[in-house]
């Protein structure tokens, strides 16, 4: 997958809207703000309303205790039944008095009243805040101005619940929390407007300057902040972002023109590499080609001769191709030297050399190994080609001639002939023979001697036998064969 392109990456940021998430943020945080004061508020304004009505409750009850009392004790002593009717339904007026029932001494009720209480609002915080219903006895006795000598006539007995007071309490605390919502809520939208106007939107501002500037781009100038009429933090982190743009677009320029630099002088250093790699592998060559040359003939050397030759046998022993060496050496060349001197003997070497390049194919590899001993690696021929091929060298250097001082110079060669057989060329009845010596004579370097040593051995018998001639060697019947 491709990694997009800065251009794109550009684009995506000029098209987030960071003040979405922020403006949200703020209204988040400023609405849970607000709902723990308004909650902390409420709770505040509820003990408040709580304790407040417990007093009234309170004192209520004892107010209605006193001024029944008064009258309670006249109309029990008197059995006065419309009185003590009158007082009964007077402490009724209380919404706090349950029921108030008026006794004789001896048990009788003069009067009573009472409130159902299933008509009135039930909650279960009765007991604990306000106490629950409570039922009071309290003596009456009868009107004396004497405290010491008062005489009971009968008793009060009043009920108290606290059912009204707690309906008061739900009502305020329902009016406080709507109350504190609403002010907690106005609060919240009124500062996170003011905080939008005065920070956020500015910052959005800025923030889609800072998107939408790109400080590398040099073809462009930089854009001025957006304006800010209030000089403030804001306003210095606007001039702070342009004096940073500013410093690293300096820097890229900067930047650039190192890299230009680098640029220049990492293509001259390549092309003075590639110059000087030119020179060495030319010099290599040159190396490789005095190491493998004859400096006097210009032929190849001994050593590049056995390296052609290895490889020559390795396919041999592989495919089965064939291939044969001739050895060549000058007749009577030391005389020659003696009697006409050495720059005459390198005279013929090099005619030598120029008769190997006019008889022989480019295929096949003349090399001078000796002093006067030269040597040919031919390929892809039998003994028959290798004949022809010795008799053209033999032929074509006795009729070669050199001027040396006025003097005209024959020479003459012999030269013994070689050839690694295939299969088909040997009388296969002798098998054990052939496989014992093929268990001998496996690596190459062995191969190479017996090749050699055989072309050697009929160079001498051509010397033998009367000289400017050529001989072929025969392979004894156990000659390592191709391919085996």
């Amino acid at each position: 997958m491709q990694a997009p392109s800065g251009a794109a990456k550009k684009e995506d940021l000029g098209k987030l809207r960071p003040g979405s998430s922020l403006f949200a943020r703020q209204l988040r945080w400023g609405l849970l703000i607000a709902l723990c004061l308004g909650i902390l508020i409420m709770l505040y304004q509820g003990i408040s309303d709580y304790r407040s009505l417990l007093n009234v409750y309170d004192q209520t009850n004892e107010r209605v205790i006193n001024s029944t009392l008064a009258v309670a004790g006249t109309a029990v002593q008197e059995r006065d039944m419309e009185l003590a009717n009158a007082v009964t339904y007077s402490a009724m007026v209380q919404r706090s008095v349950a029921s108030v029932r008026l006794i004789t001494l001896d048990g009788k009720v003069l009067a009573e009243q009472h409130r159902d209480l299933s008509a009135l609002p039930q909650s279960m915080w009765t007991d604990s805040l306000f106490g629950g219903t409570v039922t009071q006895n309290i003596p009456l006795y009868a009107p004396s101005t004497d405290l010491l000598d008062r005489i009971a006539v009968g008793e009060l007995e009043i009920t108290f619940s606290p059912h009204v007071y707690i309906a008061a309490l739900y009502g305020r605390v329902e009016i406080s929390f709507i109350g504190v919502f609403v002010f907690a809520l106005a609060m919240t939208f009124a500062a996170v407007g003011v905080t939008y106007f005065i920070v956020t939107k500015p910052l959005l501002e800025l923030i889609g300057y800072m998107v939408k500037v790109n400080p590398t781009d040099t073809k462009k100038s930089l854009p001025l902040p957006p304006p800010y009429r209030h000089d403030d933090e804001i306003q210095l982190l606007g001039s702070s972002m342009i004096g940073l743009f500013a410093l690293i677009r300096s820097k890229v320029e900067k930047l650039a023109n190192v890299t230009e630099e680098l640029k220049s002088t990492n293509l001259s250093l390549e092309t003075r590499v590639e110059q000087r790699t030119h020179e060495l592998n030319q010099a290599v060559e040159k190396l490789e080609l005095l190491a493998a040359t004859d400096p006097l003939t210009g032929l190849a050397n001994r050593r590049a001769l056995m390296g052609r030759l290895k490889n020559a046998i390795a396919v041999w022993k592989r495919r089965g191709t064939r291939v044969g060496i001739i050895i060549l050496d000058l007749d009577h060349f030391k005389t020659l030297n003696d009697t006409y001197g050495h720059q005459t003997g390198d005279m013929v070497l090099k005619s030598l050399a120029a008769v190997f390049g006019r008889v022989l194919r480019e295929t096949d590899l003349p090399a001078r190994v000796g002093g006067e001993e030269f040597a040919v690696l031919i390929s892809d021929e039998d003994e028959n080609g290798l004949s022809t091929v010795a008799e053209r060298l033999r032929k074509a250097i006795s009729e070669d001639v050199i001027n040396a001082n006025g003097t005209t110079i024959h020479y003459t060669a012999s030269l013994g002939i070689a050839c690694l057989p295939v299969k088909s060329d040997l009388d296969m009845g002798d098998g054990d023979g052939i496989e014992g010596l093929l268990r001998q004579a496996r690596e190459v370097e062995s191969i190479i001697d017996q090749l050699y040593s055989l072309a050697d051995k009929a160079l001498y018998a051509a010397k033998e036998k009367g000289r400017n001639r050529w001989e072929l060697g025969d392979p004894p019947a156990n000659f390592p064969l191709a391919g085996e």
